[in-house]
């Protein structure tokens, strides 16, 4: 369980880390996080394959597989770019003290993991989640590490030049009673064909994915055992002669191994890419909603305006009908002359004092107004607009009163 602030600290690590599209890296590797809860991020120091250190974000912890009937947990790490997600990470296997890398053609010697899914990084078709999947895959196929005994731990030594980081000291061991796999015991000399060229492993390779990876079968180093020595002649099986049925065993299990990785290049890019795109129709069924919710909005908007329509259509239809009432005379249906004044009429008489105050107050204001506009233009002297605007202050100023005082006899804010 993730705490509640755990979508905070990953956006500062992604600062830290300095990347450049946070947006898009954070929703690739947040979902990476959730579905893979053993892994934690952190931000590292990391000797890239180039000799270059730098600061960047990692993953470290471990990634469950079943493995042989039993679930074991294999720590790894994963270190991000800065152009993340836009270029695949580095990945790792990072052993324990009681571990060994058992290198194959997904794991080399330093523990360096190569897939074609990362050589074929395109985002967003590959994301990390796929990544973690195929690993997992791979690894149950083939576990990369096994266990040690006691006394292989003081004179065994790490393949993996990379440093630990802290986070990976405490890594759980497997869920079942059962140990990790110990390295395939050799109480049998197996005969290889003639044909039979071991190919070498990846070396200093400076690329950011290699171009092609180590083709089987590969001959890997067991771990050393006591053997008791054979006498010249004699051979393990008891007789002198290679029977056929070892050279069949043989050849059946190189095959075996042959079509097994033939079939995981197969089947493991097309189902990460099936991750990817059950992904792509979960973001395309949340913007179906969004749009639906729009949808919903925009049927609610024209609802409300055309109710609005509907007053003001209704309210046209009333002043289209009192418009009938009077001609363009001026005068009634009936003959009689139509007053302007009474058009607009208060209910009672102090109503209709105030209202007459205010209309006589605002022509004062007009006139006031104008006579100012025609001094600027020289229309009326000085004096005549001094003339005017007193006798009109005057008035207005009796106006205001009267209707400050009908106001307040009508017990109207004033």
């Amino acid at each position: 369980m993730r705490p509640p602030n755990f979508d905070h600290d990953l956006t500062s690590l992604i600062r830290r880390a300095k990347m450049k599209f946070e947006s898009r890296a954070k929703e690739d590797l947040l979902n990476a996080l959730n579905n893979f809860t053993d892994l934690q991020p952190d931000v590292v120091n990391f000797t890239f394959p180039d000799g270059v250190p730098k600061w960047c974000l990692s993953f470290s912890g471990t990634i469950p597989i079943q493995y042989k009937g039993a679930r074991y947990n294999i720590p790894v790490a994963l270190y991000f770019l800065e152009s993340h997600p836009n270029v695949g990470p580095f990945c790792y296997v990072k052993p324990t003290s009681c571990m060994r890398i058992r290198p194959s053609k997904v794991v080399d010697d330093s523990g360096r993991i190569y897939l074609p899914y990362l050589t074929e990084w395109r985002y967003p078709n590959h994301d990390t989640t796929g990544l973690l999947q195929v690993i997992t895959i791979e690894f149950q196929e083939k576990c990369p590490v096994y266990s040690v005994s006691s006394n292989s731990k003081n004179t065994g030594h790490s393949n993996n030049p990379y440093p630990n980081s802290g986070s990976m000291t405490n890594l759980p061991y497997p869920t079942s009673a059962l140990p990790y796999p110990t390295a395939d015991p050799p109480s049998h000399i197996m005969p290889q064909p003639s044909s039979y060229t071991p190919m070498p492993q990846p070396g200093n390779y400076q690329a950011p994915y290699p171009n092609s990876y180590p083709s089987d079968p590969i001959s890997y180093p067991n771990p050393a055992t006591n053997m008791t020595p054979q006498s010249d002649g004699v051979y393990p099986y008891g007789t002198g002669t290679i029977q056929p049925t070892h050279i069949r065993a043989s050849l059946l299990s190189a095959v075996e191994d042959r079509i097994r990785q033939r079939l995981r290049d197969k089947i493991g890019t097309p189902f990460a890419e099936l991750q990817s795109i059950d992904v792509n129709l979960q973001e395309l069924r949340v913007g179906k909603q969004n749009l639906r919710d729009m949808l919903d909005n925009i049927a609610r908007d024209q609802r409300e305006l055309e109710r609005v329509l509907d007053i003001y259509t209704d309210k046209k239809k009333e002043l289209a009908s009192a418009l009938k009432v009077v001609d363009s005379n001026g005068t009634t249906n009936n003959g009689v002359a139509f007053n302007e004044e009474q058009a607009i009429d208060a209910q009672t008489p102090v109503h209709r004092q105030i209202l007459k105050c205010h209309v006589q107050d605002s022509a004062i204001d007009d006139t006031i107004y104008h006579l100012g506009q025609a001094l600027h233009q020289g229309a009326v002297n000085l004096q005549t607009y001094l003339k005017y605007v007193r006798q009109l202050s005057k008035q207005q100023f009796q106006h205001r009163l009267l209707m400050y005082k009908c106001r307040d006899r009508s017990r109207l804010t004033t």
